[in-house]
């Protein structure tokens, strides 16, 4: 066999490997050969945490990060300093633009998609949508390269995500985020019933492992392993004082702390995250909508939406700084695409991929810049695009995730954290998404 295995070419050892692999763990990773990508292999690794703020419905890079005030495009938006020479953010963001030494901004993104369920997917997990697969996020991808972080606690978690989410994808149910509809209610349902004692409790458990046991030896699949193990991660965390973390209110100074990042989801789910920071959880999502703002835009719905970002954003980027987490956490956001340029016939602006706007923040990050650059009007990338998997090979990058190891999913396909492709020349597996390293430099 060995003899045999050693007159295999390079490509097809690594794919029997990765067969082989696979057969016995359901999943498998091997690293990418070759030297030619080892400049976008691990090297951030900074950030031992990441808060990714995500903007459901499209949010306008025009009245938010790249403001065109006085074009014909601007609107009613007008600029405010940020103390970098020709750099200013829109009106509606006084707090972050006091604080830009603290952010970098990407003003030249560009999306594949103008729809808002394909554009989220692209964001959320480098790849386009398929019918017969499901792609993980980034939150289970740091987990399988990087391993569990805590103990007890979830590795990610998803607060005020919709049904819509990709989750773990086909990394399965054990590696699937923590979602948390409402920050201030925190995990729903975690304790047993007051009526409940523990004997009973257990005595049920028991009973249930008992129906389950014949299932499980008949049907001895990864997908039927990978259920087992999510619910015994979950009973672990239901028995443990570690689900503390995910009382909101519990946290201290909680109704100052309120009054800071806002009394709204936005600001109570990154309240909710940086806790979570605090307790050892790796990834966390903070999921806004509201954002698809094709009516009336300058009616209040962008004056409330950036507000309560801009709020939620600077308090949390103190609060870290104060609690000495910041170095430590990688702050992200992002959104399916822009908004047109051009308003239209309802005071409101249309769906825009072409280009759009992102900010990174601590874990390594510099800060006091913008990467990229927009046209004077707004409707496309003059310099530097960035497209989503190069947002998450940025992600990857500070995190430390190398971005050439090579996964290999139950069906035997390979994937990447932020995207792949077939090198012309050598045929090798290479990462399509390139970190953004002026960022890090």
């Amino acid at each position: 066999m060995k003899e045999k295995l050693m007159n295999l070419d390079q490509l097809s050892r690594r794919q029997f490997a990765a067969g082989t692999a696979k057969a016995a763990l359901g999943v498998s990773i091997l690293p990418i050969a070759g030297a030619s990508q080892k400049v976008l292999a691990a090297g951030g690794g900074k950030a031992e945490h990441c808060i990714f703020f995500y903007m459901g419905g499209g949010m306008t890079h025009m009245d938010t990060f790249d403001p065109k005030p006085g074009t014909e495009t601007g609107g009613q938006t007008k600029g405010i300093s940020t103390g970098v020479a020709g750099i200013e953010l829109a009106e509606f963001m006084p707090n972050l633009a006091k604080g830009f030494k603290d952010i970098a901004v990407v003003r030249s993104m560009t999306q594949k998609t103008g729809d808002h369920r394909g554009g989220s997917y692209w964001m959320h997990t480098s790849y386009q949508p398929r019918a017969t697969i499901v792609h993980p996020t980034m939150g289970p991808w740091a987990q399988t390269m990087l391993g569990k972080k805590h103990e007890t606690l979830p590795d990610s978690v998803v607060i005020g995500g919709g049904g819509n989410h990709p989750g773990a994808g086909f990394f399965g149910p054990a590696l699937a985020p923590i979602p948390i509809g409402d920050p201030e209610k925190g995990i729903q349902n975690s304790r047993p019933w007051k009526g409940v004692d523990e004997k009973t409790f257990d005595k049920r458990m028991e009973l249930m492992s008992t129906f389950d046991e014949g299932f499980q030896k008949k049907f001895k699949t990864d997908e039927v392993s990978a259920y087992t193990q999510f619910y015994d991660e979950t009973m672990k965390l239901m028995s443990s004082d570690d689900l503390d973390a995910f009382v909101l209110s519990n946290e201290e100074g909680y109704q100052e702390k309120v009054q800071k990042y806002g009394n709204t989801r936005v600001g109570k789910g990154a309240m909710l995250a940086k806790r979570l920071v605090k307790n050892g959880i790796r990834f966390i999502e903070v999921n806004s909508g509201g954002w698809d703002m094709h009516n009336n835009l300058w009616g209040g719905a962008i004056q409330q939406r950036a507000g309560e970002l801009d709020n939620a954003l600077s308090a949390l980027i103190e609060d870290l700084k104060a609690e000495g987490l910041f170095e430590k956490t990688l702050i992200c956001l992002g959104t399916e695409f822009g908004r047109t340029p051009k308003i239209n016939a309802n005071g409101g602006r249309d769906h825009h991929p072409r280009v759009f706007s992102t900010m990174f923040a601590g874990g390594g990050v510099q800060g006091g810049q913008v990467y990229g650059k927009s046209d004077k009007l707004g409707m496309a990338v003059e310099e530097d695009p960035v497209d989503p998997r190069d947002f998450n090979a940025t992600i990857a990058y500070a995190l430390g995730i190398d971005l050439n190891k090579v996964v290999y999913a139950p069906s035997g396909r390979p994937f990447l954290v932020a995207g792949h492709k077939r090198d012309a020349e050598t045929n090798e597996i290479v990462t399509e998404g390139k970190p953004i390293m002026p960022f890090f430099s």
